[in-house]
Parts: C-alpha cells; sequence; structure tokens
C-alpha cells in the first residue's frame, strides 16, 4: 500500500505495529521505507528484522542467531517485551521444525502459544500460533490434539476472520480423514465464506474445492442453506454416517464465485480440482468452465479431456 500512497510520517507515528510495517518493508524489498522507519524500532524489533532477513535469504545460522539476540533483548530491556519474545520464539519452533529438531520445536511453539494467550489473547500472533501448535500435532498424527487446539479459535471472534478460516480449513480436512464428511463440509463452507471475504483468493479456491467434492452427491432443492446449517450447527459424534447434501442455489453461487476468480494453470495430468469444477457444472446444467477450459489447449488430464468432449 506505501509503495502505492505514501503513508505520512504522523501515520507511521499513529501505527501500533511497527515492526509490522519493517516486516512488510523488508519483505517487501523496500529499504527506504525501512531506512526511515528503523529509528522508531527497539533493538529486539531490530534483531527480529535481522532473523526475517536471514530468513528470505535461507541462512539458517544468522536467523538463529538473530532470534536468540532478540529473545536476550527482550528480557534485557527495562520494559520487559513479553509479545516480542513470544513472536521470537515461536519463529526459533519453526525454524527448528524444518531443521528436524521436531520435539525441541513442540516446546518453543507451545510455550508462546500460551504466552500469546495470557498477553494478547485473539491478536493476529495468537490465532497464528494456535495454527502452528495445530500443524506440528498434525505431524505426529495426533489429529485430535490438532482438533482441540483449532477449536479454541471461535467462529465469532475475537481472532481475525482470516484465522478463523484458516482454522476452519484445517479442521475441514481433518474431519475428512476422519470421516465426519458432514462437519467436513460445514467447514470447508466456512472457510470459503471467510477467505473469499478477505481476498485469499487461492485459500478460498481451496476451501471451495473440498465443499463442492463434498456436496456433489446430493444437491437438492430440499437441502437447508449452509448458513442456515452454520448457525444451527451442534457437535456431532465421530462416525455418524449422515450424508452431505446441499442446495443448489449455495452450489450455483460457490460455482460462480469459483468461475470469477479461476486465475490458476490447467496443465497437468492429475487434476482432480477441474474435474469437480465440470461434474459440479453438469449437475447444475451450466457451462462457463466447459467453455474456458474446451478454449485451453494446455489442458492434460484425459478424464478432463473426456468430460469436455474433445
Amino acid at each position: 500500500m506505501h509503495q502505492k500512497n505514501s503513508i505520512s510520517q504522523s501515520e507511521i507515528d499513529n501505527f501500533d505495529d511497527k515492526l509490522g510495517l519493517a516486516e512488510a518493508a523488508i519483505i517487501g524489498g523496500d529499504e527506504h521505507f525501512f531506512n526511515n522507519i528503523s529509528d522508531l524500532l527497539s533493538d529486539s524489533e531490530m534483531a527480529f528484522i535481522g532473523y526475517r532477513r536471514a530468513q528470505l535469504e535461507n541462512n539458517f545460522e544468522i536467523a538463529q542467531a538473530k532470534l536468540k539476540q532478540c529473545v536476550e533483548a527482550s528480557r534485557s530491556s527495562s520494559l520487559r517485551d513479553h509479545e516480542i519474545e513470544a513472536r521470537a520464539r515461536m519463529e526459533w519452533g519453526l525454524l527448528r521444525y524444518t531443521q528436524g529438531q521436531k520435539e525441541e520445536a513442540g516446546v518453543d511453539l507451545r510455550w508462546a502459544m500460551e504466552r500469546l494467550k495470557a498477553i494478547s489473547e485473539g491478536s493476529v500472533q495468537h490465532g497464528l500460533s494456535i495454527l502452528n501448535m495445530a500443524s506440528w500435532h498434525v505431524s505426529r498424527n495426533e489429529s485430535m490434539m490438532a482438533l482441540a487446539l483449532l477449536s479454541q479459535i471461535n467462529r465469532l471472534g475475537p481472532h481475525k476472520i482470516e484465522i478463523i478460516a484458516s482454522s476452519r480449513l484445517q479442521i475441514s480436512k481433518l474431519l475428512f480423514e476422519l470421516g465426519d464428511f458432514v462437519s467436513s463440509q460445514r467447514h470447508a463452507w466456512v472457510a470459503f465464506e471467510g477467505f473469499s471475504e478477505s481476498g485469499m483468493i487461492d485459500e478460498a479456491i481451496e476451501a471451495s474445492l473440498i465443499w463442492i467434492d463434498l456436496s456433489l452427491n446430493d444437491v437438492t432443492i430440499d437441502a437447508p442453506k449452509m448458513n442456515h446449517l452454520v448457525e444451527n450447527s451442534s457437535p456431532r459424534d465421530l462416525g455418524d454416517d449422515s450424508k452431505c447434501s446441499c442446495h443448489p442455489d449455495d452450489m450455483m453461487a460457490t460455482i460462480n464465485w469459483c468461475f470469477e476468480n479461476w486465475q490458476g494453470d490447467n496443465s497437468g495430468v492429475d487434476r482432480p480440482d477441474l474435474i469437480v469444477l465440470l461434474e459440479a457444472e453438469r449437475c447444475l446444467g451450466i457451462s462457463n468452465f466447459h467453455d474456458k477450459f474446451r478454449n485451453d489447449d494446455v489442458i492434460e488430464d484425459k478424464e478432463v479431456i473426456t468430460l469436455l468432449g474433445c
């Protein structure tokens, strides 16, 4: 945003998350803007920026050293900065995980999550810490632990909608693996709505494809609308073999949204996503994707080509 419309000095001075501004400048390659605001950062925040630089350069040794420096600086200041310490510990956990130090990573991720809950519950960083801790459990095949953590992110807040949507996408995938398809369908819908509202197009596409795939077998006018199901949902027992169904209005709205926002490359010999979209359109009696894909000569998936009648 700054590169399109310069942020004034007064806006910078009044901006609460100056570290976030600095990170955005570094990630965006805007060294001039970073130099203008670097004097507003503490020693621990400057060390954190040093970590972010090293991370972008894939330099593990410097990244680790900068995180250690950040933690030490956050503890040595006259006013201890608990939040930057927790953020550094979370990043340290992620860094350790990439190096195969999975147990140590779990310790850091949990410490950061518990600290952030205590000092800034509902913040973006707290939400990210829950998502990271849940992913750590998933990597250890501890799906129920991951679900328990993700359920702490309430659909109604106080977490940001992007965090809520991310948690619902993870929950949908986990419930799908556990065989609870109706609940997986519902959570995929919440994720789709949250991501699309936030402009997170790729994530919204992913969530919508899961929802469409689960909903295709029974598209009926007798099915309740998804928003009604979400608002009136109640806990379900694992193993409940209720079948997914959906109202054609929901399916039509989702397919139309996907068509309007589809930017992906359609090449590749295994494209179940394209198949799902074509089958959904066939179910509804429309042909937007069909017409679009017929004119795309990069399509390679044989089943897609068969569905297109090419």
